[in-house]
């Protein structure tokens, strides 16, 4: 069959890929019919699909490869498809989920390779509101299906002494999957604590058999009753849709309860597995057994709902958080706990509109009262939301912090500095510690306040860089959240910047002693939206000599930025390098602060030549035959000398002035004026025209490595990664860290990858591919230096069955492999992650001796 067929469906055209592919090897079922199997009973499925957004479980290469789950509806996807927003629990831009609602949508996603169907259990709009409970019995080793049909016989006859039907359908697996329709208003607050409950109850009946804990030691040989399957973020495979769980395609397919007693009694589980031929069949003869459930109203038992109303108030759900549905701390409990002729406090007067362009602000304020505690405040929505962490930000990467959130505050606060009167909420010292403006990654920081997740890059005087608010989910009041560093950590402050205010240059002591000036004097009550928070230093760090930084570090994204206030430029593959002139010497540092002088000689001349003292930040680059970016050819400079070029993008020092503070726009200015005095091998690099998806059009035809992009308004955030800077890569390739091999005739057969989390190296992959002999021959003498007798990765060894395939380094498989030393980085291509964390058909690009093993994390 041809690789591509133009179908007419429903009237529009759709192309359909790959027929002939194998999905299921173990059956040879292929992709073209999977495909028939949907389109024979699409008016079977579709009113079950209908209006419920649909996540993808997609198998491009077949179920002998990992899948990948998609949710957002891909941009390439026809006119047609409708979708609709869901918020995400996280904070963030909302997920356009598609609406799988007739038969074109169908086969269209079907043709992606989405062999199975996961919905929600409620239908949009209304996404807070279950049509149904769901009761998913997973049997344990060695509980087998028959299992699940005893418990699911015994949770029928629960439900019937409350007047409830409930339906059965096998999952398709291993296991079953109880429906009690509902189809009237309600909730998951409602909903969920109910289908816990009776799994509790059933576990009690028969604890032999039964287990409601998900804690997998707990259920070896019982029935797991997942009643969590009863949440607003939960999907449920659909009634109908093709598994992808065993060698052979097998439907999750509606039976009778009198089939399950029959299964029960009989011990044939065989009787429970439904090819798509049976399915077809099935439907053909008795119809849509699960007719009922898309109508039959049912409530549940008014005992438990009359419990439920005198408990304590639910969480709100991820939806209810979105529709705005969250009681906010406002500046009435503010007001209330204050007596203004006591104190220079800022009225709450009332609340500020929010301001519609220019940066948002922040504040942290040291407060000695009670307890000594640092309050952390972020303008939002005309107020200050607030959180008190009693033991002040955190400063090292991944360190988490208790932030209780409190009511908000006046925006005139974010300037006080003084004594609080005895007994007047408090009272005590407050400094101000801190100041200056906040992004929220997603660009709608009150959307992610509310949905319980916030992840915010400051531009403080004291704190740079990127950290993440997040609401503890165990709190059922809702005040408790984590303050955690995220991005790059941040060196300790000294005792004396601790103790000094950003404004008035006071420790604690001094102002709470000294005679102290009312709040409308004592500091700046904003900060000017078009000046950078930090232009001060600038001025202040006059007659500085250039010296080394830590180079600023781009956010890896799959979508470069629309909106006005950037700048792009290409993304070169090959040494990042920050160049030094003082005087006549010239030093160029790697980004681990390794000379690189030695190795490109000939850039010194030129720098040498040029006039005045700098630091200048750049690429060392080295071009092929077709003047495209080389790192093969950059790595042979070693041992063969050949052309390579300096391209300069950004200038952090220049005649004794240290530029950080600046904005990048006008240090790309200042570079650009300089630049005028370049000869080869130095050279300015180019910002392209024309929007993102043009410029990833054009360097995706050059075949180039990616575009970077950068906000004109950001400092240089030495060593952070904030997101200022982003890189949009056009392939998937980043480094790895080499932490062991499996020798093999030619020195070693694969190479053993990690990248790392915190300070513990993370094992991701087996590396075969991309060597050739004289590699190999080039890397075997740096690896057999380094061999240790101990494991350097924190996961090994891995379970058996961890991965497909026997792939899996189990302790047994571990006896074959030899660790080194993890001091060697490479850089590595590959198709993707998978859900465990794992690459994908990996392959080797090139050894990197220019960066820090340490500082080889994920890139996202």
């Amino acid at each position: 069959m041809p690789a591509k067929q133009i179908v007419k469906v429903e009237g529009r055209a759709l192309t359909f890929s790959n027929a002939d592919k194998v999905l299921f090897p173990e059956s040879a079922f292929t992709k073209g019919e999977v495909m028939a199997f949907y389109a024979r009973i699409a008016d079977t499925i579709l009113p079950h699909l209908h209006d419920r957004p649909l996540t993808m479980k997609r198998y491009p290469d077949g179920i002998a490869s990992p899948p990948f789950y998609e949710k957002n509806a891909p941009a390439h996807r026809p006119d047609w498809v409708v979708t609709f927003p869901v918020p995400r629990s996280e904070g963030g831009p909302d997920i356009n989920y598609i609406l799988c609602n007739d038969r074109a949508t169908l086969l269209w996603a079907t043709n992606l390779g989405d062999i199975e169907k996961h919905t929600f259990l409620a239908r949009v709009p209304d996404l807070n509101c279950p049509t149904a409970l769901v009761f998913d019995l997973d049997p344990g080793e060695p509980a087998d299906i028959i299992d699940c049909c005893h418990v699911a016989l015994s949770l029928r006859a629960i439900f019937e002494t409350w007047g409830l039907q409930s339906f059965v359908k096998v999952s398709g697996s291993k296991g079953l999957h109880l429906t009690v329709p509902l189809n009237l208003p309600t909730s998951y607050e409602v909903t969920q604590p109910f289908a816990k409950a009776l799994a509790q109850l059933a576990a009690a009946q028969d604890p032999d058999r039964v287990v409601f804990d998900m804690a997998k030691a707990l259920r070896k040989g019982k029935v797991l009753i997942d009643w969590s399957q009863n949440s607003d973020f939960k999907t449920t495979v659909c009634v109908y849709a093709m598994r992808a769980k065993q060698g052979g395609p097998f439907v999750s397919m509606p039976v009778t309860w009198e089939e399950i007693g029959k299964a029960a009694k009989s011990k044939k589980p065989a009787s429970l597995f439904f090819t798509p031929d049976q399915a077809v069949k099935r439907i053909r003869k008795f119809g849509d057994l699960f007719e009922p459930v898309l109508t039959l109203r049912q409530e549940l038992p008014p005992t438990f709902l009359a419990a439920l109303a005198d408990s304590p108030p639910p969480k709100l759900t991820t939806w209810q958080r979105h529709q705005g549905k969250v009681r906010d701390k406002s500046l009435k409990e503010y007001a209330s706990k204050r007596d203004h002729s006591k104190t220079k406090e800022p009225p709450a007067a009332h609340v500020k509109d929010a301001r519609k362009a220019g940066p948002l602000r922040f504040v942290i304020q040291k407060h000695d009262a009670s307890r000594l505690h640092y309050d952390w405040r972020l303008e939002m929505d005309g107020v200050l939301r607030s959180w008190a962490v009693p033991k002040g930000p955190p400063l090292a990467l991944r360190e988490a912090r208790l932030a209780v959130h409190v009511e908000d505050h006046p925006v005139e606060y974010g300037s006080f500095e003084g004594t609080i009167p005895a007994g007047n909420y408090g009272g005590g010292t407050v400094m101000l510690w801190d100041h200056g403006e906040y992004e929220d990654v997603t660009g709608k920081p009150s959307e992610a306040f509310h949905a319980g997740k916030m992840h915010v890059t400051l531009r403080g005087e004291k704190l740079q860089g990127e950290w993440i608010l997040v609401k503890d989910k165990r709190d059922a009041d809702g005040n408790r959240w984590l303050l955690i560093k995220a991005g790059e950590g941040m060196k300790p402050l000294s005792r004396k910047q601790d103790d000094t205010s950003v404004t008035s240059g006071r420790s604690m002591k001094a102002i709470a002693t000294g005679t102290d000036t009312p709040w409308e004097n004592s500091a700046p009550k904003s900060v000017p939206a078009k000046a950078n928070v930090n232009s001060r230093k600038a001025v202040i760090k006059q007659n500085t000599p250039p010296r080394y930084v830590e180079a600023m570090q781009c956010k890896a994204v799959t979508e470069l930025p629309a909106e006005e206030g950037w700048s792009f430029e290409l993304k070169f593959d090959g040494f990042r390098c920050l160049a030094l002139k003082t005087g006549s010497k010239v030093t160029l540092f790697s980004r681990n602060q390794k000379s690189l002088n030695g190795r490109f000689p000939d850039l010194i001349p030129a720098f040498a030549a040029m006039p005045g003292d700098f630091a200048m930040d750049g690429e060392i680059v080295a071009l092929d035959e077709k003047g495209k970016p080389s790192f093969q050819l950059l790595q042979n400079n070693r041992n063969q000398p050949l052309p390579v070029f300096f391209y300069a993008y950004d200038l952090v020092n220049h005649a004794g002035r240290d530029l950080t503070a600046l904005p990048f726009e006008e240090r790309r200015s200042s570079l650009e004026t300089l630049s005028k005095a370049f000869v080869d091998p130095l050279r300015l690099s180019p910002l392209l025209p024309g929007g993102p998806e043009q410029m990833l059009s054009a360097v995706k035809t050059m075949g180039l490595e990616g575009v970077v992009g950068k906000k004109l308004s950001s400092r240089y955030e030495a060593g952070d990664r904030s997101g200022a800077w982003v890189k949009r890569r056009l392939n998937q390739e980043q480094e790895f860290v080499i932490g062991g091999f499996v020798p093999g005739s030619k020195g070693f057969d694969r190479l053993l990858l990690g990248v790392y989390a915190g300070k513990k190296l993370t094992y991701v992959a087996k590396l075969p591919n991309g060597f050739v002999q004289q590699t190999r021959r080039a890397i075997f003498p740096k690896l057999d230096a380094l061999q240790t007798p101990d494991c350097p990765f924190a996961n090994l060894p891995e379970p058996k069955g961890g991965t497909r395939w026997g792939e899996a380094l189990t302790a047994e498989k571990m006896k074959e492999c030899i660790w080194v030393k993890p001091k060697l980085v490479c850089q590595v291509g590959f198709v993707g992650w998978t859900s465990g964390g794992k690459l994908r058909h990996p392959t080797f690009v090139s050894m990197r001796d220019d960066k820090r093993a340490t500082s080889v994390v994920r890139e996202t």
